[in-house]
Formats: structure tokens, C-alpha cells, sequence
């Protein structure tokens, strides 16, 4: 019997102890620290990375920033019909840039005049594949070049230190093809808008060119020269044949100048033997 009356204490007490234990578990702070070697650090344990739950990261809001050094947009020239040559004219502020785009063929010639009031503002070209044809830093403000790849070519005018006028002419010569086995060819053209209309022929070092119009010098007159080698006949003369022997094997281009820019039909006969 005293057994009995001993061990109703011990029953009745045994779980007030669990419930005590229970209710304090619940009363833990949410702050409690937990001890990092309990955790796997994925900085630590690159093969074995914590997964990211994307569902509980907002994603930002996007934001446009403008930028002052972002690509300005591109005006397109586009040529007359039978025109080889555009030209675009507006003004510039300080450090500004203007871009014009021209589409051409591999191998054509393209010719760039640019012209301004203090004469610096400067040329900077760009292929087809954003590759850089010609690099600003140079400074140029005139550019001659056989290009190398078909499709649409970037100009860039850019600007001094203050504002200023512009002026650019833009020219893509029509190729000069010889029939198989001959060494002359006739073209005939007109000088849409009153522009020069711009040629090239491929011909070779030691080789004779002559260029004839089949109008009078006070018509339309000619010049010739390298695209590499440099002038061999100067606009100047105001001649409507010319005859010359050539340094070296290249492009040559022949234009065609009309007086008092005015529109002239012509027939031009290009030949090299």
C-alpha cells in the first residue's frame, strides 16, 4: 500500500515536467542565433551551393538611364537615281556628332569631302560589321578607300570645340567593266541635280588611260585619279580628254564635272591597253 500512495506524486509530476519543457521550446526568441558550422556556405562549398528561392527575391524594376556618350541615330543617304554622289549639310555644337549611313557594294570606291568654316570638323567611318574603317583620332576631314565588304556603311561628322557649319559630300563610284577581251568601254550617264557622276576602273602599273567626253569642256569636264596613287589629272583644266600612263595597279577614278552645276548628258569612253 505504501507503494501505491508513492507513485501517484510521481505520475502527476511527470507531465507538468513535459509541459514545462514544451511551453519554454515555444517561447524561444525568432532571433536566436545559429552557429554558421551548422549551415553549408555555398562561398565555401562550390560544389554543393545552396539553392536560390527566386520566388522570395523580388526582381528589380527596370531603369532607363540616358546616356551622353550613347550612338546618336543615323541619317540614311540616299542617292538619285543615277547619281554615284549625296550630300548632306547642317550644323554642329560643340562635341556633337552626326551619323549618315549609305548602303555599297565590296570593291567600290567610296569618296568623302568634308567641308566647315574653320576646317575642323573630322571623318570617322564605320563597316558594315561595326568594325571601325576609319578611326576619328586620325582627323581627317577627306577619305578615298575601296571598301571591303558589301552592305550599309556608317559616316560620322564630328564636331570642334564650338558650333560650326558642315558641308559633307559623299560619292560611291559606279565600277568600270571591260567586255572580255576588250580594253575600252563607253558609259553613258547624266549629272542628276547638277552632282559629279564618280567611276572607277581597275588597271594596271605601265598601262596607257584615256578618257574622252563627247561633250564640250564648257559642258562637263573631267578629272582622274588614284585611289591610292593621288591625282593625274586635275579638275582644274577643265579638259574633256585626257591621256596619261598609270604608276601603278589599281583603282582609278574618273569623274565627271558638270560646268555651273547644271544636269548634262554625256557619253563617256574610258579606255586602258
Amino acid at each position: 500500500m505504501i507503494s501505491k500512495q508513492h507513485s501517484k506524486p510521481f505520475i502527476f509530476i511527470l507531465p507538468v515536467m513535459l509541459s514545462a519543457v514544451i511551453l519554454a521550446g515555444c517561447n524561444l526568441p525568432n532571433g536566436t542565433p545559429v552557429t554558421p558550422t551548422t549551415i553549408p556556405s555555398a562561398l565555401s562549398s562550390p560544389t554543393s551551393p545552396l539553392p536560390l528561392n527566386t520566388a522570395t527575391v523580388p526582381a528589380p524594376s527596370p531603369t532607363f538611364i540616358p546616356s551622353a556618350t550613347s550612338t546618336p541615330l543615323a541619317d540614311q543617304l540616299i542617292f538619285a537615281t543615277g547619281a554615284t554622289a549625296g550630300v548632306a549639310t547642317g550644323n554642329l555644337q560643340a562635341g556633337q556628332t552626326r551619323n549618315f549611313t549609305v548602303s555599297a557594294e565590296q570593291n567600290q570606291a567610296m569618296i568623302l569631302i568634308l567641308n566647315s568654316p574653320n576646317n575642323d570638323l573630322i571623318l570617322g567611318v564605320m563597316n558594315p560589321d561595326g568594325s571601325t574603317l576609319l578611326d576619328p583620332t586620325k582627323k581627317w576631314n577627306q577619305f578615298q578607300w575601296l571598301l571591303p565588304i558589301t552592305g550599309v556603311y556608317t559616316i560620322q561628322v564630328l564636331g570642334a570645340a564650338g558650333p560650326e557649319s558642315y558641308n559633307l559630300t559623299v560619292k560611291i563610284a559606279a565600277p568600270v567593266n571591260f567586255a572580255s577581251g576588250s580594253d575600252s568601254t563607253t558609259l553613258s550617264g547624266k549629272t542628276v541635280n547638277g552632282f559629279v557622276v564618280s567611276y572607277a576602273a581597275y588597271c594596271k602599273s605601265g598601262q596607257t588611260m584615256t578618257t574622252s567626253l563627247n561633250v564640250p569642256s564648257s559642258s562637263a569636264y573631267l578629272d582622274v585619279f588614284g585611289l591610292a596613287s593621288g591625282p593625274l589629272l586635275s579638275s582644274t583644266l577643265k579638259v574633256s580628254v585626257w591621256s596619261g600612263v598609270l604608276p601603278a595597279t589599281e583603282d582609278y577614278v574618273i569623274e565627271v564635272i558638270p560646268a555651273n552645276g547644271v544636269e548634262v548628258s554625256y557619253q563617256l569612253t574610258v579606255k586602258c591597253h
